[in-house]
């Protein structure tokens, strides 16, 4: 190819490299088909200890577990221990990576890290960190609604009552899975296992 052609296709090459969609960072988790959410650091999220009892149902099958989760400036810390008090899992986030124990989780670590930040960060802060998404933030009579939308089709839906994280209840569905979450709150001081 001689190099006028190659000066006339540059420009035609630059457009469509700009028409192309960015590759997956290692801190963004693929959410849909196309859509990313690039996570915050736990710094930009509010610093909480809270427990919930947790019950999971997906295509008419319910796994309930006690879920402890610990966000401050270093670090984003969930673990989840049956009613019975046996340790099921551990979740760290430290901004960087996401360590999960036991490694093969089926739960999908990253993507409960980015359910929760969908749900507990700051709107304006998750702007920039979602791509190919669009959230949704209204209220209703029970509080707080995030969706989370793909061109046009629902993602996620999360409700939170207006009550501050530790004493709130969470609801997060997932149509296009069949997955529907429930967060109920223990307050502190009641016995855990």
């Amino acid at each position: 190819m001689n190099r006028r052609a190659c000066l006339l296709l540059l420009p035609l090459l630059a457009l469509f490299a700009g028409c192309a969609s960015a590759p997956a960072t290692p801190d963004c988790t693929l959410v849909g088909r196309s859509g990313r959410v690039c996570l915050l650091a736990p710094a930009a999220l509010p610093a909480v200890r809270a427990t919930h009892i947790v019950e999971i149902r997906r295509n008419g099958h319910e796994d309930t577990f006690l879920g402890q989760l610990q966000i401050d400036a270093h670090a984003l810390r969930l673990a989840g221990t049956s009613l019975f008090g046996i340790n099921l899992f551990t979740i760290v986030y430290d901004g960087h990576t996401i360590d999960s124990q036991p490694p093969q989780m089926k739960l999908h670590p990253e993507m409960l890290v980015v359910m929760l930040e969908l749900t507990l960060a700051d709107p304006a802060e998750l702007e920039n960190r979602l791509h190919n998404l669009t959230l949704k933030v209204h209220t209703s009579d029970h509080g707080q609604v995030r969706e989370l939308f793909e061109r046009g089709h629902l993602i996620a839906r999360i409700e939170r009552s207006d009550a501050a994280l530790a004493a709130a209840r969470i609801n997060i569905e997932i149509p296009a899975d069949k997955l529907s979450v429930q967060m109920t709150p223990i307050p502190s001081g009641t016995a855990q296992p």
